[in-house]
C-alpha cells in the first residue's frame, strides 16, 4: 500500500475542507502549510499581498514543513489559485527537487476560474504528476459540481 500525505495551504479554508476529504477517502496523512508571516486580515491587503507574492512567484518561509516528505510514496498538493498561480507557500514546498518528484496529484480552488492557466504552470514542474482536479470557490455557483469531481479525481489517484 502507498504512503500518501496530503500538503495544502489554505486562507479561507475551501482547500482545507477538500484537503481533508481527500485525506480521509485515501486513508493519506494531512499537513497543512503556514507561512511564517501570516496574511493581513482584511480582504483588500489579502488580494494586493497574495496577488503580487503570486505573480512574481515569491517563495515565503513557512512555520513548519514536515521533515519526513521524503518517506512518502506519493504527494497530493492542494492551493487555492492567487493570479492565476498557485499560492506562494506552495513554491516554497515544490522548491525541492524531490518533493517535486514526489507529487502526483494536485488539487486547485478558484473562485475565477483560472484553474488551466495555474496547471499548466504546475504541470511543467511536475515530472510525476498523473491526476488534477480544478474546483471552485463555495460562493461560485460552478461549487456545486466539486463532489463530483473530487469523486472522478479520487478515482485517477486509486
Amino acid at each position: 500500500m502507498k504512503r500518501r500525505v496530503v500538503v495544502y495551504y489554505s486562507l479561507t479554508d475551501n482547500t482545507k475542507e477538500a484537503a481533508e476529504t481527500i485525506a480521509g477517502r485515501l486513508d493519506a496523512d494531512l499537513f497543512r502549510i503556514e507561512t511564517a508571516k501570516p496574511m493581513p486580515q482584511s480582504m483588500a491587503k489579502q488580494m494586493f499581498f497574495g496577488g503580487m507574492q503570486a505573480t512574481f512567484c515569491m517563495k515565503p518561509k513557512l512555520k513548519a514543513l514536515p521533515t519526513n516528505l521524503s518517506s512518502y510514496d506519493e504527494i497530493i498538493v492542494g492551493t487555492p489559485i492567487w493570479a492565476s498561480k498557485n499560492a506562494p507557500a506552495i513554491n516554497t514546498l515544490l522548491a525541492s527537487g524531490k518533493v517535486r518528484e514526489q507529487v502526483t496529484a494536485v488539487f486547485t480552488f478558484s473562485g475565477g476560474g483560472d484553474n488551466d492557466k495555474c496547471m499548466a504552470k504546475l504541470s511543467g514542474k511536475l515530472p510525476n504528476l498523473k491526476a488534477q482536479v480544478a474546483l471552485a470557490d463555495r460562493k461560485n455557483p460552478l461549487a456545486k459540481e466539486n463532489e463530483a469531481r473530487l469523486v472522478a479525481f479520487l478515482k485517477e489517484i486509486l
